[in-house]
């Protein structure tokens, strides 16, 4: 999803693999891993150095981009692996250093209708977006860049699910839909069942079984 790019930050590197991945493939002339704590990149300076990488990765203990120093004029950004809310505020909390990336790759565990909702609004425009499936789980890809535009939010189940990755009618979607359909549609059934009717519930719902009927 990412081009090719001078310099790579992983915000939240954990393991490093990207970091190495990305310099070994050519795919950044360098990259930066970062993590909050010197803890939390251990498992990073490990790899690294297992594969005696350390002239083409650096580290930052950082907390977002509080502590990364970035000299590159053309880089890129990747953060993934943490809520859509939490990687809004990283963005938020970054100013300049967010909005002069040339693109930002996000995989948000949970929350991409609230991260979408910041992009949105603050001027990120979305260019890619996807769905990868892997051992029954499904992680969607969100690629960005700044450019001060703020845009009208698409309708709700687009909003959730993507509005280019449905475009493109991705068949790891349509499977995310017929699960989010079926999850959903128990919790509405239990609910009324206790003589309850959840109305954003109701709403979610209705916003992906269109989606899915529309396929």
């Amino acid at each position: 999803m990412l081009r090719g790019t001078e310099e790579l930050i992983d915000i939240g590197s954990d393991h490093g693999l990207l970091c190495a991945y990305a310099v070994t493939m050519g795919r950044a002339a360098h990259a930066t891993a970062a993590d909050i704590s010197a803890d939390s990149l251990s498992k990073a300076r490990a790899l690294i150095k297992e594969l005696s990488l350390e002239d083409m990765v650096g580290f930052a203990v950082s907390d977002g981009f509080m502590n990364i120093d970035i000299a590159a004029k053309n880089y890129s950004i990747v953060i993934a692996g943490m809520g859509g809310e939490l990687i809004a505020r990283i963005l938020e909390a970054g100013g300049d250093k967010a909005r002069r990336a040339a693109e930002i790759a996000m995989q948000p565990m949970g929350g991409a209708k609230e991260l979408r909702e910041y992009l949105y609004a603050n001027g990120f425009g979305i260019t890619d977006e996807s769905i990868i499936e892997e051992g029954g789980r499904y992680y969607q890809l969100i690629l960005a860049h700044y450019d001060g535009i703020a845009r009208p939010l698409p309708d709700g189940g687009l909003l959730e699910f993507g509005e280019i990755a449905y475009g493109k009618r991705e068949a790891a979607l349509k499977k995310l839909l017929d699960k989010v359909c079926a999850t959903r549609g128990k919790k509405l059934q239990s609910a009324q069942n206790g003589g309850a009717a959840p109305k954003e519930l109701i709403n979610e719902l209705h916003d992906a079984e269109r989606l899915r009927a529309e396929w």
